[in-house]
This record gives C-alpha cells, sequence and structure tokens, in this order.
C-alpha cells in the first residue's frame, strides 16, 4: 500500500535511528555517529556506522546502506506494510490511508517511471546494436570502456522516430511519453516524433536510481551540442545532479564530493577512480542542488573547467553559495590551468595530476578574497577604501550570524595585513630610491604606544580600525606590533592579561621596561583611551610629514605627474589632522 511521501518522512524523522537499530546491535558513539559490528555479515572489525542526523545506516564491509524501514525489512524480513506499522506504532503515529486521489497520484507516478525505464532499455539496446557504431566509436575515442557505458547505462537514440514506435508496441501512452519529454507532438496531436535523435544518452537517475530524464550529446556538428530532457513531473534540473546515485556512497564515505561541469567529466572521474563526481545539468549550481551535496558531506569541491567560462560559472557558485553558508558546511574550489577540463586532465595528463589538482583546492575564504582582490588596483587611499567597503559588504551578505561574524574576523584581519604590506612597500621604495634618505625611527612615544596596545588591548581597537601600522626601526618590535594587530583583530574582547600571557617572550626582549612602568600607573581607562588616540595621532602625523619632505626631495629629481598627486594627498591628509587638532 502506497502512503503519503510527507507521512514517511515524518516517521523518519521521528524514529531514532540509532536507539531502533541498538536494539540489536551494540553501538558505540564516535563524534556524531554510532559504530559498530554489521548485521547483515560476519565481520570481526566494526565497519558498520548509524547517523542520526542524516538518518541513515551504512556498512564499508559489505555496502549495506537504508534508512529505518529498510533495516527492519532486511534484518527482521518484516514485509514493508508491517516495518512502517511498527515504526508508526514507536513514533505514535496513525498510519494515514490514501484518498482515491493519491492512488491515482502514485500510480500516475509509478507509470512516468516505467515509461522512463523502457527508454533507457531502448537506448541502451540501440547502442549495442548496428545502429550504434558511431556513437561507440564515440564512448572509444573518449576512453569508456563498454564497461563504464553499461554501469552509467549510457544509450544512442538514433535518428528518426524508433522509441516512439518502441513505445507504442510495448503499449505505453503517447501522451505521457510526450509530457515526460521523450517525444514532440504537435498541438493537434496529428504528428508526433522522438525528442533526441542522433544522439549518444546519458540518463539521469533519482536517488532510489529510478531514471527520471536524459540528457544527450549530439554527435554531429550542430547546436545544442548537449540536450536535456525540459521540466517533467519527474524532473527538475536545478534540483537534480548528474551520477548523485553512483556517487553517494564514496561522498559519505569520504565525506567529499568534486562537483564538474558536465556527464563526460564524471565518467571519465570515475573511470579514472574518482567515485565521488558529480555535475549540474546545463544549468547554473543552484542553491537547491548545493543542499543536496551537503546532506552528505560538509565541504564540496567546485572544479569546473579552466576556461575563462569555467571560472566565471565557479564565482557564480561562489556568491550563490555565500548566502547559505552555516557553521561546518562550506566550499572549496580548484581552479584548472586554461583550456584543461577534468576529462583532459584525466586523459591527457594523468589521474594523479588531477588528485594534485584537488589537493591543492582552495578554502572558500581564500576565493573570496581572491576574487574580490582580482584585476583591481588598490595603490591609492580611495581605492583601498573602495575594496575595504566592497569586502564589507559582501561578508554583510551571509546571513548565518556565526558564520557571518567569524568572516568578519578574518577579512578584517586580511585588510590590517594588506594595509600594512602596503605601507611596508612604501617605506621601502622611498628608501632605496636615489637620493632618500627615509627612516622610519622609533621614539619613546612609538614603544609607550604599542606597550599600551599590550596592557589595554579593547581601547586599543580604535587604532587598529583606523588602519593605522606604523613603521619601526628594529624587525624585532615590527614583529611584535603585527602579533598584537592580529591577536586584537583575532579576538577583540582579549584582555590586558591573556595578550601579556601571549607576548611573554616578545616583552621581555623588546620592551623590558614599558610594560612595567605603564602597569604601575594605573590610570583610569579613559585617560588610556584618550592618551592612545592622541599618541597614535602625532605618530600618524610625524609619519605623513616625513614621507611628505622625502617626496618633495624626490620630485624634485623627477618631476612626474603621479609624486606630485601623491604629495597632493599626503598634503590634504596633514590638513585634516590639523584640522581636528
Amino acid at each position: 500500500m502506497p502512503f503519503p511521501p510527507r507521512f514517511l518522512e515524518e516517521l523518519r524523522d521521528r524514529v531514532s535511528l540509532s536507539q531502533l537499530i541498538g536494539r540489536k546491535v551494540k553501538l558505540t558513539r564516535r563524534g556524531r555517529e554510532y559504530l559498530g559490528l554489521c548485521p547483515f555479515h560476519h565481520e570481526k572489525t566494526p565497519s558498520f556506522t548509524v547517523n542520526d542526523d542524516k538518518g541513515f545506516y551504512h556498512c564499508f564491509g559489505c555496502g549495506a546502506h537504508g534508512d529505518a524501514i529498510r533495516f527492519l525489512t532486511e534484518s527482521e524480513k518484516m514485509p514493508f506494510m508491517e516495518a512502517v506499522e511498527h515504526l508508526a506504532h514507536l513514533a505514535g503515529l496513525s498510519v494515514p490511508q490514501m484518498t482515491a486521489s493519491d492512488v491515482q497520484k502514485q500510480e500516475a507516478l509509478h507509470n512516468d517511471l516505467a515509461v522512463m525505464e523502457a527508454a533507457c532499455t531502448y537506448f541502451q539496446e540501440q547502442l549495442f546494436s548496428p545502429r550504434g557504431e558511431k556513437a561507440r566509436n564515440y564512448l572509444q575515442k573518449r576512453g569508456i570502456t563498454k564497461e563504464v557505458a553499461q554501469a552509467f547505462r549510457l544509450g544512442y537514440a538514433p535518428s528518426g522516430s524508433g522509441l516512439l514506435a518502441h513505445l507504442t508496441e510495448k503499449g505505453f501512452s503517447l501522451s505521457v511519453a510526450a509530457a515526460l519529454g521523450l517525444i514532440v507532438e504537435s498541438s493537434e496531436k496529428r504528428a508526433r516524433h522522438d525528442y533526441f535523435y542522433d544522439r549518444v544518452m546519458f540518463p539521469i537517475f533519482n536517488r532510489r536510481q529510478k531514471v527520471i530524464a536524459f540528457g544527450g550529446r549530439l554527435l554531429e556538428k550542430g547546436e545544442p551540442k548537449y540536450l536535456n530532457s525540459p521540466e517533467t513531473a519527474l524532473f527538475h534540473k536545478g534540483e537534480q545532479l548528474y551520477a548523485l546515485s553512483n556517487a553517494a556512497p564514496t561522498i559519505r564515505q569520504k565525506n567529499k564530493a568534486v562537483l564538474v561541469e558536465g556527464y563526460m567529466d564524471v565518467i571519465a572521474l570515475h573511470s579514472a577512480g574518482f567515485t565521488n563526481a558529480v555535475a549540474p545539468l546545463g544549468t547554473a549550481f543552484t542553491e537547491w542542488q548545493l543542499k543536496l551535496l551537503w546532506q552528505s558531506c560538509d565541504e564540496p569541491i567546485i572544479c569546473f573547467d579552466g576556461d575563462l567560462a569555467g571560472r566565471k560559472a565557479a564565482v557564480r557558485a561562489l556568491y550563490r553559495a555565500l548566502d547559505i553558508l552555516t557553521p561546518g558546511k562550506s566550499l572549496q574550489f580548484v581552479f584548472l590551468p586554461d583550456p584543461f577540463d577534468p576529462d583532459d586532465m584525466i586523459r591527457k595528463k594523468s589521474p594523479q595530476a588531477f588528485q594534485e589538482a584537488l589537493n591543492g583546492a582552495q578554502t572558500f575564504a581564500d576565493t573570496l578574497w581572491n576574487t574580490l582582490l582580482e584585476n583591481r588596483s588598490i595603490d591609492t587611499p580611495e581605492r583601498f577604501a573602495k575594496f575595504e567597503k566592497d569586502v564589507e559588504e559582501t561578508v554583510r551578505r551571509i546571513k548565518d550570524e556565526r558564520v557571518r561574524s567569524s568572516y568578519e574576523r578574518e577579512m578584517k584581519n586580511r585588510l590590517w595585513r594588506l594595509a600594512h604590506q602596503r605601507k611596508r612597500q612604501t617605506a621601502e621604495t622611498l628608501y632605496r630610491a636615489p637620493g632618500g634618505i627615509f627612516r622610519p625611527t622609533e621614539d619613546r612615544e612609538l614603544r609607550l604606544l604599542t606597550a599600551y596596545l599590550i596592557c589595554y588591548p579593547q581601547e586599543g581597537q580604535k587604532i587598529l580600525e583606523t588602519g593605522f601600522v606604523p613603521q619601526f626601526h628594529t624587525p624585532e618590535m615590527q614583529v611584535l606590533f603585527e602579533k598584537i594587530a592580529e591577536r586584537m583583530i583575532e579576538k577583540p574582547d582579549i584582555t590586558g592579561a591573556e595578550m601579556k600571557t601571549y607576548l611573554t617572550e616578545e616583552m621581555k626582549f623588546s620592551l623590558p621596561r614599558e610594560v612595567d612602568l605603564i602597569e604601575q600607573s594605573g590610570k583610569e581607562t579613559e585617560t588610556v583611551r584618550a592618551e592612545l588616540d592622541k599618541w597614535s595621532d602625532s605618530i600618524h602625523l610625524k609619519a605623513l610629514k616625513k614621507e611628505k619632505e622625502e617626496k618633495l626631495k624626490l620630485f624634485a629629481k623627477n618631476q612626474t605627474s603621479e609624486l606630485w598627486n601623491e604629495i597632493k594627498q599626503i598634503t590634504e591628509d596633514i590638513e585634516k589632522f590639523n584640522a581636528v587638532e
């Protein structure tokens, strides 16, 4: 007896799988899963896992896999109906009665799946018939063996309307076949012909390994090269992934999926041992597809083609995922060299070359940062400010509060490092310039400012927020300041005591007296904050005046418009400081 799908989902959600299986199998908790000896085959070392969150059990020894209903039907040999009633009793649910409409819909679904299965079988038979020689030659050139073709149930749709005749002979409704996108009929239903012809056929399965659609690759020149089934009652392409039913066991085992662009990429990777590869279905990677992958693994790898179109598609996937990141759920990215795609990497280089590419996958944070920074100049204060604004606005798109907060700290840290790098490069340029005499000096003010940041890190947050990076005379002090800033960015609520514990050795070496002097002063928080603001402004102003002095000397020898514009900008910055005073 069929049941409403929502009832079965609620049944699975309400029954604790570990408790159900734990009555028969001794389970030991291991992280988020339970581990025990498999009840379906003899073993001495546990390889049977139960995951309550995902609602399935899996044995890495014999491959047994399923949910609560399947466990009862296979381990207890219960009929399906009895298993459902048993679980309903445990969950405190009543078994619903199907309405006539429900039964009709269920029968229509079974009929639709039967039509799709008949079409798949027909295409398979054609591939290995004399009519399929051209398609077999194409697959052979692409390195696809007969065994692989059979594993993926590949087929061939010959020219003409052979499928229409086949379905008619089998007694299937042609109106149903048309609704499923297998044949095309005129509005008057007087003329019909096959939807796919002269194409290698790639069946698309749902997670229960039922055929729900097809993709077809044209063998001759023409457009479109790839043609997918239209949207039907069975198939919504934005909600499916090619080869997910094949890849699911490996994805769960490795906690890793590789998302590539096309059918051939997937098949090439599976043939080379990368059996966790899947692909979207001729569409942009959707939010639904990402959530589908997250059900089985935490950080799928996006590995699209190495050309410009592939890189743009990867960036679109990045921004699509940005809004829905949650703790522990993210993406990684692999960018292949242009013009390689995964299939090329396997055939023209080697499986090892592709594995090395996967080993170098970028984190989501690195890819986001590199994408925002790519092809843009940040060599002026205005350009850097625009980049900083873009980073902050992008991070604000993350809806999950914890993930957003984590990214705010991470990007703040990166921005500070980048600002520091720019200022250091500017200082080195002035120092090395012909006739330049720039020497960053550290007076007592600068040393005391650093010591104050150690003792009162929370009061010193404002200094870092301005992007202020002093230039020290000794590398030891420069490194010390960088460590202080990094820790303040990583942990905004850090206390002076925690900072001193973190920097014990550095303080002894670089600031042996200053920290003790500040601790003994016992100043109030407001006084400290005022002094920090005053000192940072004073140091910043001195640095600006020194920079202007040196650039004027350079301008006297090399009068360029670019150098003059820099001098004007520094002059404006100095005037702003004086206006505040």
